[in-house]
């Protein structure tokens, strides 16, 4: 049986498996995946009332997305995570850009056609 600590409680793993935790709160003990039960003690520490870990049940797993894409464009990563027409996005130059996928390929086009000149000039 695993031990851990959350905000000054003792987490415990289920006899039955190793995915199950348990903790004690005011002789009510809790059960649940990880994440759920750590969201149950937050909402105890911040709210003073037991939520079960049931009910953030969503809590903790991987989010699965129907519509997800990636795309390379100029070394750049286009990505959707939503499926719809503008919902891409892109990290370019430290920044995050959004906007339809053609809209973002010709900002990233426009930038390097813009360094490409000003390399030209300074070799001039």
């Amino acid at each position: 049986m695993a031990n851990a600590s959350y905000r000054g409680f003792t987490l415990q793993t289920a006899k039955q498996s190793a995915d199950i935790w348990q903790v004690r709160i005011k002789n009510h003990v809790l059960s649940g995946n990880l994440a759920a039960v750590k969201k149950s003690i937050d909402w105890w520490c911040d709210t003073a009332s037991l939520i079960d870990p049931s009910e953030f049940e969503s809590v903790g797993k991987a989010r699965e997305v129907q519509g997800s894409k990636e795309e390379n464009f100029n070394g750049f990563t286009l990505k959707n995570d939503t499926g719809q027409a503008n919902g891409w996005y892109c990290f370019f130059n430290g920044r995050l850009i959004k906007g339809s996928k053609l809209a973002l390929q010709k900002h990233i086009e426009a930038h390097l056609l813009a360094k490409q000149r000003a390399a030209a000039q300074q070799r001039k």
